[in-house]
């Protein structure tokens, strides 16, 4: 028989991963403080629990995924959180994108109790969650990863074991780090040229095919900033966490930090200017507001 997970967290992500994993066939158990896709997914199918702990408690393995560190400790750690109930031998696994520091803490502390725990971030966005295409950095115990390949495997289509507990998250946020450059430098570097007087359109055809290109202006923007949409996708807010994360791990490294130090920053004047919730692309709109231009296809 197939193992029974438990996941914590069933937001815009873990909704559809949710939906995947019983596709392939696995009984699920599932909580969040949102009522709402809760009572979906029991008409889909799945077992609703009324805390983390009991979601753990009736699970071999248990799945959370959450926006943001203190959100995955007080999932786990905390008051009616998953090791309230997490059984020995049960395989945690963190999906989150979190602090490495965090991972490996929350890790050592369930390890103690003879639970493993696996740190496995993802990329892909929305689309590829529903889509179960999803690119998954996995790092921690190499046995436990190898337990849960074929759960991986129904939510994603590129699974890469990272190494020790903590490296899913460190890949992940430099993974983040060049999306959050690549997103400023290309608004940046396309409003220049637009600005100088060259039709958008051309500007864009160029460099699609130009050493210039990166993946976030050619696959990414063409569905949404360059149709002017900006309802997200991945949030700006969310980009700016992670590229918090990556000044962190610099300062933690002593690594210099020069583009992604101002990379953040200027994802915190996108914060202070109240655009968190839209699309992590608002720094198109942020330069065609700036320069009074339009970068549309």
């Amino acid at each position: 028989m197939k193992k029974t997970i438990g996941f914590v967290g069933v937001g815009t992500m873990g909704k559809p991963m949710v939906f995947n994993l019983m596709k392939a066939g696995y009984q699920l158990v599932v909580y969040d403080i949102n009522p709402k896709p809760l009572e979906e997914l029991k008409q889909g199918g799945a077992s609703v629990a009324k805390s983390g702990a009991e979601a753990a408690s009736k699970a071999d393995v248990v799945i959370t995924m959450l926006p943001k560190s203190e959100h995955v400790e007080a999932a786990v750690l905390g008051e009616n959180g998953v090791i309230k109930g997490v059984k020995p031998g049960t395989i945690v696994i963190d999906m989150s994108t979190i602090d490495p520091s965090v991972a490996k803490r929350i890790a050592g502390i369930l390890d103690s109790q003879g639970v493993k725990m696996l740190d496995a971030p993802v990329t892909g966005g929305e689309t590829g969650a529903q889509a179960a295409t999803l690119t998954i950095m996995v790092g921690g115990d190499e046995d436990a990863y190898k337990q849960c390949l074929d759960i991986f495997n129904a939510m994603g289509k590129n699974i890469f074991y990272c190494g020790p507990s903590g490296n899913g998250d460190i890949v992940k946020v430099i993974n983040n780090l060049f999306g959050g450059i690549h997103a400023m430098s290309t608004a940046e570097a396309l409003a220049l040229g637009v600005k100088a007087g060259v039709d958008f359109k051309v500007l864009y055809d160029v460099i699609s095919v130009g050493t210039g290109v990166t993946n976030f202006m050619k696959n990414y923007c063409p569905i949404k900033a360059f149709k002017g949409d900006f309802e997200p996708g991945f949030m700006a807010e969310l980009m700016h966490k992670d590229l918090g994360l990556a000044v962190t791990l610099a300062k933690e490294k002593d690594v210099p930090l020069l583009m992604g130090a101002l990379t953040y920053q200027m994802f915190t004047r996108i914060m202070a200017e109240g655009l968190g919730k839209k699309d992590f692309s608002i720094t198109v709109k942020t330069f065609e507001d700036l320069l009074n231009i339009k970068m549309k296809l």
